[in-house]
């Protein structure tokens, strides 16, 4: 039983951000926080994780899964921070029983219609160094289910599921960036976690995507014009985008608020001085934005639209991830053992 070192008081008006912080003497020890947005203080801690792979959150659980080779044994561990109370999944396993060998990510989801939670997990093709296809194996967690894996569909092309910052997940699907090189086209391959199927969606110019107050957003970072562009799905079927923010990068990165040069700025910038990515986490209450800084010293940061200026409100350290955020309502949310 995983204990809270300091439960959280009261509920957040803006949310909770759920941070994972790394041990640098031993990488397979993880600290979780959960970050009040709009204070900054740190409200609910769970220490001591034992975590070889990816944290992420869903619906009010964290979910901390192996990744890469030779790891399969190792369960899928789900974490409720409310209660501490932790459930541990074996991992997902090849037909015939034997467990897989190959490179592996996992995608956690929660289903809101059903209160069903999901993990996905996609492997490349074993012995391959750079694998054509990719297989996915599913598992759901529900009241009264055992938890076995079952096989799912696997995504038309390739999908980058290794970085974070290249899936998201929103209202029941699992989003990632493609990454096939025969297309000419940035694309987004979409899993329907309750139907269990993919589809592809088009898009442009797009470096990361991200949940955004239940919706899929892609966010462009165009060094060249000095701004970062923010694009929301509006229809998934018909993979319509609509342009909700286009933000100054200085408005909102450190080294960018006093550029008076007249030439534009390379695609992929190098300068030391400069932080050069921003990532959104969540729209407050009262219109600002909350964005996560990684480089180079980890923190949250809220931009108020009104004034056109940030302010820093934690800092988490180069060696911290937000790996997800809880909205008040889904604080003490359970999952049924």
């Amino acid at each position: 039983m995983v204990q809270l070192a300091a439960a959280h008081a009261g509920r957040p008006k803006g949310g909770l951000l759920v941070a994972a912080v790394h041990d640098a003497a031993d990488i397979s020890r993880v600290d979780l926080r959960l970050v009040d947005v709009a204070s900054g203080a740190v409200v609910g801690r769970l220490d001591g994780q034992q975590a070889t792979g990816s944290v992420m959150a869903a619906g009010g659980l964290i979910c901390l899964a192996p990744t890469g080779r030779n790891k399969a044994a190792a369960p899928v561990r789900v974490i409720d921070p409310a209660t501490g109370a932790a459930t541990d999944i074996p991992a997902a396993t090849a037909a015939g029983g034997r467990e897989r060998a190959s490179p592996s990510t996992y995608v956690f989801g929660h289903l809101p219609t059903t209160r069903e939670y999901k993990v996905l997990r996609i492997s490349a093709a074993a012995g391959h160094a750079e694998p054509s296809t990719q297989s996915c194996e599913i598992l759901t967690l529900a009241g009264g289910r055992s938890h076995r894996w079952g096989p799912a569909p696997s995504p038309p092309v390739l999908v980058g599921s290794s970085v974070s910052r290249h899936k998201a997940v929103t209202q029941g699907f699992a989003h990632f960036l493609t990454t096939s090189h025969v297309a000419d086209y940035d694309g987004i391959a979409s899993f329907d976690l309750a139907k269990e199927e993919t589809a592809i969606n088009c898009c442009h110019s797009s470096l990361s995507l991200v949940e955004l107050n239940g919706c899929l957003v892609f966010v462009h970072h165009d060094y060249r014009s000095c701004c970062i562009d923010m694009w929301v799905l509006a229809d998934l079927e018909n993979g319509r985008w609509l342009r909700i923010q286009s933000l100054a990068l200085g408005s909102v990165l450190r080294g960018w608020e006093d550029d008076t040069s007249q030439q534009p700025a390379p695609l992929i910038p190098v300068h030391r001085r400069r932080e050069i990515f921003a990532q959104p986490l969540m729209e407050l209450d009262d219109g600002r934005i909350a964005f996560w800084v990684a480089v180079p010293n980890g923190v949250v940061r809220v931009y108020d639209p009104k004034t056109r200026k940030c302010k820093d409100v934690v800092g988490m350290g180069s060696s911290c991830s937000i790996v997800g955020l809880y909205r008040g309502s889904q604080l003490g949310c359970t999952c049924s053992r």
